[in-house]
């Protein structure tokens, strides 16, 4: 599955860095302007969240791309104790908070999301439209 791989600290001044990586390499993939939005928005707040809530002593988090049969997945996964998704997902954010967006944002905009070391990695997936690929296909002929 890996087609890129990265370790950033877990410092909110790696988020940016590790969103452009994971952009980068969906623009390589064939990603429309479109796409590239939402992956760097997912991304980005699968990396916040890794770095806010399950950073432990500002550890490192791993970062790994692949791109298969028209599917981008991202995985970001952290040191931290993880969190139960099941139940996350269920209760949804608290409707008096101004935060705790970033999970309904990323299951929004992306096609699949998954969690798996109990919440410490997030698999993150995006479909590359037909249309896209083609004239991906047909810049590459020119």
């Amino acid at each position: 599955m890996v087609g890129y791989r990265a370790q950033f600290r877990g410092t909110p001044d790696s988020v940016r860095f590790a969103r452009q990586a994971v952009v980068d390499y969906a623009r390589m993939c064939g990603f429309d302007t479109g796409d590239l939005a939402d992956i760097g928005l997912a991304a980005g707040e699968a990396l916040a969240n890794a770095v806010e809530h399950g950073n432990k002593d500002l550890g490192f988090i791993d970062v790994r791309c692949g791109f298969t049969d028209g599917t981008l997945v991202v995985e970001v996964g952290d040191s931290g104790e993880g969190f139960d998704s099941d139940v996350v997902t269920r209760k949804g954010r608290d409707p008096a908070s101004v935060r705790g967006f970033g999970i309904s944002i990323m299951h929004a905009i992306m096609d699949d999301i998954r969690y798996s070391h109990r919440g410490a990695v997030v698999r993150l997936m995006k479909r590359r439209h037909e249309a896209v690929a083609g004239a991906s296909e047909e810049r590459e002929r020119a």
